[in-house]
């Protein structure tokens, strides 16, 4: 009797840590002419960490309309982190803005498969 609970209390240990999901990681690097990386390719329903970091001389932000992310603005060398699950698939633009338009060349892509 005692084996057959060991078991399950296995099986059900092992079951509950499989749909526990890491988060993939990524690091924004935004200077005053780009964003580096410019296309970032994610997997729907994974749990996504965005690490961004301002190595500009003027102020910044990251702006992901999509999926409702939008960060504080950034002064050079101030960064953030942003952690997010993509529901939807598809092809997404991220960029800087000021005064609600987007930064010529402070832009990219996320795409979710």
């Amino acid at each position: 009797m005692r084996k057959w609970w060991i078991m399950a209390l296995v099986l059900a240990t092992s079951f509950f840590y499989s749909k526990i999901s890491v988060a993939a990681s990524y690091t924004i690097s935004i200077t005053d002419e780009r964003m580096v990386p410019n296309v970032i390719k994610v997997t729907a329903k994974q749990k996504t960490h965005f690490t961004i970091h301002n190595y500009g001389k003027k102020t910044h932000n990251f702006v992901l309309p999509a999926f409702y992310i939008f960060t504080p603005n950034l002064s050079p060398q101030e960064g953030t982190t942003v952690e997010f699950v993509p529901e939807k698939k598809g092809s997404f633009t991220f960029f800087s803005d000021t005064g609600g338009q987007p930064e010529p060349g402070l832009s990219g892509t996320i795409q979710v498969k």
